[in-house]
């Protein structure tokens, strides 16, 4: 199939402006997102109207190849609204980049089908597969499946044979990735959380599913430079190694909320008066100071996502192998960029006192959703920061692709010399 590409592909100036416009209505719905605890069907639609679910799904099947980036200044406009719509427009939305690394009979047999496809994943907790004729019997349960209940079907992980007991056994581990559709697994309802309410992150159960082979792929292949389903598409990101791009998806949520509790603190500021004594609160200097140092946090994030992923575009285009330094160094700045903008949505909440302590208070709500974005694994303190450091002592990292490799240009940029 390739008849299908679309007859006007905006630009990423446009899809970002289109994000720009609907805050207003996200903001209007940011409380019963929350209590709802999944994206309302309304907000799904007019994500899909702006076209922010085709970001990154293949021209071939109508949808719009861009550029890696356009994910982040997208989803960072959005989290100025609602984090959780961020969130789901991002980790999830961005899925059909996944997909499109699949074998191509099963691209050619899912996207015909579905080509305004939402697809979910979900790879903490965990499952088995065992061979059986023409595919796998696949059995597992998989926790935090963001978006599910509007997935047209869910990518997960598991080990092929053996046991979990086995991951500490010293024995080779093999691992694939399926693709499921929504008959094939049950969604349980189990998100319930301080932050991200409204992502409806469910856990997905499977019982002796049959999957096809053509719909899975050796998590190894799927993660690593050309993947069998690149072939169908012109696009470099659908050939590039997985884990550096992969995680950048969680930088415009996480700027976005940032920008959220600033912008709403602001504006609230602006007629808040002391409750004992009514003293203006924006003529504190100390007020102006703080607010001014959290603009400049978030600002210092920016500049490093932006730094980040202009380097992946330009040697993803450039088809150059990215060097085993590049993982971690691209760990360590996401995971310094967070604790920035977790450092000023936690200062603009505080400074909010009592007033904040309501779920009805949008600096806390963005407060909430930028630390919960700060715990997800890809931005964990120690395990990005540690093995930079190793490198930088001439230590042994465990990781034979940066063990002995000649740091990459981001991580020069950023040494002091």
């Amino acid at each position: 199939m390739d008849g299908s590409k679309p007859s006007y592909i905006p630009t990423r100036d446009e899809i970002t402006k289109a994000a720009r416009d609907l805050i207003p209505v996200l903001r209007e719905r940011a409380l019963a997102t929350e209590k709802n605890r999944d994206l309302l069907p309304e907000t799904v639609a007019d994500l899909k109207a702006a076209g922010i679910h085709k970001i990154f799904t293949p021209q071939r099947y109508g949808g719009y190849e861009m550029d890696w980036g356009a994910h982040v200044d997208v989803t960072k406009e959005l989290g100025r609204g609602c984090g959780s719509t961020s969130w789901v427009s991002s980790v999830v939305f961005c899925h059909t980049w996944l997909l499109a690394r699949f074998p191509p009979e099963c691209q050619e047999e899912f996207w015909p089908e579905h080509p305004d496809a939402v697809i979910g994943t979900a790879f903490a907790g965990g499952g088995g597969m065992e061979k059986t004729d023409g595919g796998f019997i696949l059995n597992g349960q998989w926790k935090f499946s963001s978006g599910i209940n509007h997935s047209d079907c869910a990518v997960v992980a598991a080990q092929v044979g053996g046991k979990k007991d086995d991951l500490h056994s010293g024995r080779t581990q093999v691992f694939r990735m399926a693709m499921l559709l929504p008959s094939e697994y049950e969604v349980i309802d189990t998100w319930d959380s301080e932050g991200l309410r409204g992502t409806g992150s469910h856990d997905i159960k499977v019982v002796n599913q049959f999957v096809p082979e053509h719909r899975t792929i050796l998590t190894e292949e799927a993660t690593g430079t050309k993947p069998p389903g690149a072939v169908l598409h012109d696009n470099y990101i659908y050939n590039v190694e997985f884990s550096p791009y992969f995680f950048t998806l969680v930088a415009g949520p996480m700027l976005g909320t940032a920008l959220g509790a600033l912008e709403e603190y602001c504006e609230l500021t602006k007629t808040r008066s002391g409750q004992m004594f009514g003293e203006s609160i924006i003529d504190q200097v100390p007020v102006q100071s703080r607010v001014g140092e959290s603009a400049a946090e978030i600002h210092a994030a920016q500049l490093i996502v932006d730094n980040i992923n202009q380097y992946l575009h330009d040697e993803g285009a450039a088809g150059r192998e990215l060097p085993g330094t590049t993982l971690l160094t691209v760990k360590r700045d996401l995971a310094y960029a967070s604790r920035q903008c977790l450092a000023a949505a936690t200062r603009l909440s505080g400074m909010m006192g009592v007033t904040a302590q309501t779920g009805r208070n949008p600096v806390q709500r963005h407060f909430r959703d930028c630390r919960t974005i700060s715990t997800h694994g890809g931005l964990q303190w120690d395990g990005a920061m540690t093995p930079n450091g190793k490198l930088l002592f001439g230590m042994k990292t465990g990781d034979p692709k940066v063990d002995g490799a000649t740091p990459s240009p981001i991580l020069d940029r950023a040494l002091i010399q």
